[in-house]
């Protein structure tokens, strides 16, 4: 029995909704997403008050996303609001009027647990033990600390990129005064947080439309080959670049930018300066950007309550079996035997250990007849499409590209389609390609008829590797395509393979 729920993010410059399905152990995946641009933060009278007339202009939204929610089936609806109504001097009477608008009762998030939740959101998609977290909103800034996935501490700063352009903003372009202005308010505000200033050389995770902008920015100047956003890496010079010229280029040839879209234009100077100044601060080595943040929080606390046993998993494996439950016709029994069969193949050949190694043989393993919910034919170069656009959650840019070219491994049009990745493969990337892929091809040729092979003994010298298959009845299909695959492992290994068949007496 699966069920959905709907997260309603009443932020400082946007309102977004984000509806959720759940199976009864625990796998889930997004069915629908919009955003609408409010920009809140432009609606709070200089006394610190949202008037009922500013809030009336959004009950139509809240009211759109309550008819979406029923229109999906959405039993529960979680609204939750940050910085610009939590930080108003009215901020219980505008839940009031909302709630007898729409029906709908509004959280109140804290700065610090909008930090806690934002680290919720990073923890589930990103498997990085250490870190910062920075969260640029409309009304607010959180930075957070996380140490061996762990919470530690995190701060709220009444500084976002659409107060913070309505405070020092101009209507065409920054002054270098002004730039200086405003980082020193952001460091004034940070100076009494000793613990910003303890775990020096550590990445910086970014979440928010902010960090979202810049990458866009980012992957646009270096024409990067791989159309995702989650889990990609920026250099401190990446945004420094952006940071010594946005804010004095004039707004009509700002807005020319690639990579930058309009809604956008005004509000990524504030955002700019507020990301380097902070990440300076930190001391940290590299920006990791992140997909999921405070929404996806507010959706998987209850969960970690409801679930324990499938959200205490790792990245990998949780993003995996989300995928197989909503994707997936094979039997799993199917994929684990490849997976074990892989397993024992690769530390037959390569020996024990070589963790990244075990991540994709896992994943490919999992992952590699995805494609054939398109269509059985050309399954493999579906299931590459799928991997490299829509990604994996616990696999890094470097591993997606890897574990999609794996699954759709030929041995003369590989090599191809692996000088599109230039930018992303690295030093002996191609042979691991050639290696892994070649044992995917061997392992789905010994189970490639049923269960003819009820196991495999292996054994590797020198200059070969010999296959013991123990089988219930004559092997034919398996060993048609046995020697499809001979060629390839021969090639990617430097050595011979061989078999020997033995018909178990029993069957």
């Amino acid at each position: 029995m699966n069920h959905r729920i709907g997260i309603i993010d009443i932020g400082s410059n946007s309102i977004r909704l984000v509806i959720y399905e759940v199976l009864h152990s625990g796998e889930h995946r997004v069915l629908h997403e919009k955003k609408y641009a409010a920009r809140l933060s432009q609606k709070v009278s200089p006394d610190g008050i949202i008037t009922k007339e500013n809030i009336d202009t959004i009950i139509p939204v809240l009211l759109s996303y309550q008819d979406i929610c029923s229109e999906y089936g959405v039993l529960h609806i979680r609204a939750a609001a940050t910085a610009a109504i939590r930080n108003a001097t009215n901020s219980e009477e505008i839940t009031g009027w909302i709630r007898a608008a729409t029906g709908l009762t509004v959280e109140l998030i804290s700065g610090e647990d909008e930090g806690r939740l934002g680290f919720l959101g990073v923890r589930e998609s990103i498997p990085l033990h250490d870190g910062y977290i920075i969260d640029i909103g409309g009304g607010s800034t959180e930075i957070t600390l996380f140490l061996n996935r762990e919470y530690r501490a995190s701060l709220s700063i009444p500084y976002g990129a659409v107060n913070s352009h309505a405070r020092y903003g101009a209507a065409d372009y920054w002054r270098s005064e002004t730039v200086q202005g405003f980082k020193h308010s952001i460091l004034a505000a940070l100076k009494d947080a000793d613990w910003l200033h303890a775990h020096p050389n550590l990445p910086l995770v970014g979440l928010g439309g902010t960090v979202r902008a810049l990458a866009k920015m980012v992957q646009k100047r270096q024409a990067y080959s791989l159309p995702l956003m989650h889990g990609y890496w920026m250099d401190k010079d990446d945004i420094q670049s952006f940071y010594d010229t946005l804010p004095y280029i004039p707004y009509d040839q700002r807005k020319k930018t690639p990579g930058l879209s309009k809604d956008r234009t005004d509000l990524i100077i504030p955002g700019v300066i507020l990301l380097q100044t902070i990440f300076e601060l930190l001391r940290s080595t590299h920006y990791v950007v992140s997909g999921a943040g405070l929404r996806d929080g507010l959706f998987y606390e209850p969960l970690h309550r409801q679930f324990p046993q499938f959200m205490n998993q790792d990245v990998l494996s949780k993003s995996v079996q989300n995928v197989l439950a909503y994707d997936s016709f094979t039997p799993q029994e199917d994929l684990d035997y490849i997976y074990s069969l892989m397993k024992k193949l690769h530390n037959t050949l390569a020996g024990q250990g070589q963790t990244q190694d075990q991540r994709l043989i896992y994943a490919v393993s999992m992952l590699h007849r995805i494609g054939e919910r398109v269509h059985h034919h050309r399954a493999s170069s579906h299931s590459l499409y799928w991997l490299m656009n829509k990604g994996m959650w616990g696999l890094n840019h470097r591993e997606t590209v890897i574990s999609a070219l794996i699954i759709d491994y030929h041995k003369n049009r590989t090599p191809k389609q692996i000088e599109d990745h230039p930018d992303i493969l690295a030093l002996g990337d191609v042979e691991k390609i050639h290696q892994v892929g070649s044992l995917l091809k061997l392992a789905r040729a010994l189970h490639s008829g049923g269960k003819a092979i009820l196991s495999v003994d292996m054994k590797k010298t020198d200059d070969s590797l010999h296959l013991q298959l123990n089988c219930s009845r004559e092997p034919s299909v398996e060993l048609f395509e046995l020697s499809e695959a001979k060629k390839d492992v021969e090639k990617a290994w430097k050595l011979s393979l061989k078999w020997s068949l033995s018909l178990s007496s029993t069957f």
